[in-house]
């Protein structure tokens, strides 16, 4: 019985031992598990690396975790904590690719922007560094993600289709690329930015773009789409309000691409343009004898200058050096088309059996002609061929009126001074059709007083031609007053002349000479005839010496004098300023 007693006793004290014991440890646990609690809320961290001021969150259940949160969802949820914990490379670039991808939500970018510059923080990067000093592999890692995210997003070129479907879609994959590049890089600053890789993702998506630009140039493009692409280039890269996005881009990818498209736009507008004029001149042959309107006589050189200006001021919208280039290879096309157009027109006047039978034909010629040369002139300084051949035409079928003219004239004043009849008024009726068959255009309008000039010095010159040959005294048993009948004539064609243009005002050649018969006095037929020198050097060699002998009232001693004083008064114009100065200089007769 005492052995029982005893075996109790014992055991019991080893249970009381073995509890205060226990009692002991869990004391010391508890001391240190505050010791380290204080020193872990110092650190601003649990014992498990969070603040303690989140204790409950660690307490938060989740049966898709087993009942605890994870530090992934700790993130997502409170990206502040970040910025007390050391993020690794791998850890970065997860939440770089769920960040990247356009579907993400402003909660993962604000996480994602604070892992970043943390991770940039960790790596001495900075935005001013931009790409800092990751670790190598790292940075490669980041830098092809972003590669492959662009790719993989990147508008795709529009497919081939009809021209106006073409450029259509061209415009829209222009703005549409443009939209995405800005939005996605606003989207991806505050997530870049301070990891210093913004600027790579500028880069990247430069490197893109330019090689969909490439690959636009290589196209078959018309030229009013590559003037559309080179202008968009122009304001996205180079407008006072143009974005960091395209500000920042690689200058020899611009410079190198500007190049491509320029030279590509030359080659297609060379083309273009040599295809137009062609069109032209082919369309001109083949309606040579269509209704002869307003239309048909401007449509020439509208159509050539309608061609050439455009494309001049459409190069001179985007550059002036272009605009430059556009003019050169403008001049050289329009220099081809003056030669083939003025062989056809050599070659149909000259198997035209009757040139002046239908006149319109001239008078478009050398209206086309003028407008041509205008054109070359204003086009570039670098012309004169093409002038010069527009010029030799224009000259062509101007000699062609003028004989049509002359020969009218001839006939008519020829029985005029014969017989007496009335040809003079058929003469001014014939002139008169001639200028009315001129279409009621401006372009006719404006060659109107050269046909008008013309006829009247070749009437005037015919004139003086048949009454010089017609002796004086054959006129004075026609007409009583040989001397008035001459001079109603000259004014009468003045007046019809004038009639029909009012510039004529300055060829008064005929009114002019016919003043020698008029003046009787041998002082003043020399001051008359010293003007006339001064005025019209060339007729006055001509017809004063015929006028002066006509009349046969003069000495040839008198009529030498007189061409000696008229020619000495030409070749010092001042003593034919005033009749008196003129008096002084003449000398003895």
């Amino acid at each position: 019985m005492y052995l029982v007693y005893g075996w109790g006793y014992l055991t019991i004290n080893i249970v009381l031992q073995l509890c205060s014991s226990l009692f002991l440890s869990n004391m010391k646990f508890s001391e240190m598990r505050s010791s380290n609690m204080r020193r872990w809320k110092k650190h601003g961290k649990d014992k498990d690396g969070w603040n303690p001021l989140l204790n409950n969150m660690v307490q938060h259940t989740d049966t898709t975790n087993g009942g605890q949160i994870s530090n992934t969802e700790r993130t997502q949820q409170y990206p502040d904590l970040i910025s007390t914990e050391l993020v690794n490379g791998e850890k970065v670039l997860n939440v770089l690719k769920k960040t990247v991808n356009a579907h993400s939500n402003p909660q993962d970018l604000q996480t994602a922007a604070v892992m970043m510059k943390k991770w940039g923080e960790q790596n001495g990067v900075t935005v001013d560094k931009k790409e800092g000093s990751y670790p190598q592999d790292w940075l490669c890692e980041f830098q092809q993600l972003i590669d492959e995210h662009i790719e993989q997003h990147f508008l795709i070129l529009p497919v081939e289709s009809t021209t106006t479907q073409r450029s259509e879609q061209i415009e829209e994959f222009l703005k549409s690329t443009e939209n995405v590049m800005l939005n996605e890089v606003h989207r991806l600053t505050p997530v870049l930015k301070d990891a210093g890789l913004l600027g790579y993702l500028i880069q990247s998506y430069n490197r893109h773009l330019f090689t969909k630009l490439d690959l636009l140039v290589t196209k078959d493009l018309p030229v009013n789409e590559t003037f559309c692409l080179l202008q968009w280039g122009k304001r996205v890269f180079f407008s006072p309000d143009s974005r960091d996005v395209f500000s920042d881009c690689d200058p020899l990818l611009i410079s190198g691409w500007f190049e491509k498209a320029k030279q590509k736009l030359l080659t297609i507008l060379k083309d273009e343009i040599s295809r137009v004029l062609q069109n032209i001149l082919d369309y001109e042959e083949e309606h040579k004898e269509t209704s002869m309107d307003e239309e048909w006589f401007i449509r020439v050189h509208f159509d050539v200058t309608q061609c050439l200006i455009s494309v001049i001021q459409n190069a001179k919208k985007f550059s002036l050096t272009l605009m430059h280039m556009v003019q050169i290879l403008c001049l050289g096309e329009l220099h081809i088309f003056v030669q083939n157009y003025v062989h056809v027109k050599k070659q149909h006047l000259k198997n035209l059996k009757h040139p002046m039978a239908n006149s319109i034909h001239l008078f478009r010629i050398i209206s086309t002609c003028m407008k041509l040369r205008y054109l070359a002139d204003q086009i570039g300084t670098q012309s004169k061929d093409t002038v010069d051949m527009l010029k030799k035409l224009e000259d062509h079928a101007l000699s062609i009126v003028h004989k049509k003219i002359k020969h009218t004239a001839q006939v008519n004043l020829r029985s005029y001074f014969e017989k007496g009849n009335e040809c003079i008024y058929n003469l001014t009726e014939e002139i008169e059709k001639l200028c009315e068959s001129l279409p009621q255009t401006q372009a006719a309008d404006e060659i109107k007083p050269i046909i008008v000039n013309l006829a009247y010095d070749c009437v005037s010159r015919v004139y003086l031609h048949c009454m010089i040959n017609t002796k004086f005294k054959r006129l004075q048993k026609r007409w009583e007053d040989v001397e008035e009948v001459i001079r109603q004539d000259a004014q009468n064609f003045h007046n019809t002349f004038t009639q029909l243009n009012v510039d004529v005002e300055q060829n008064q050649l005929l009114v002019k000479m016919s003043e020698v018969l008029f003046t009787h006095d041998v002082e003043t037929l020399k001051f008359t005839c010293g003007t006339l020198f001064k005025d019209l050097p060339e007729d006055s060699e001509q017809y004063l010496p015929g006028l002066l002998r006509w009349k046969k009232t003069l000495s040839k001693q008198q009529v030498r004098k007189i061409l000696e004083v008229g020619r000495l008064g030409c070749q010092n114009p001042k003593n034919c300023s005033h009749p008196l100065m003129g008096l002084c200089c003449l000398g003895p007769r």
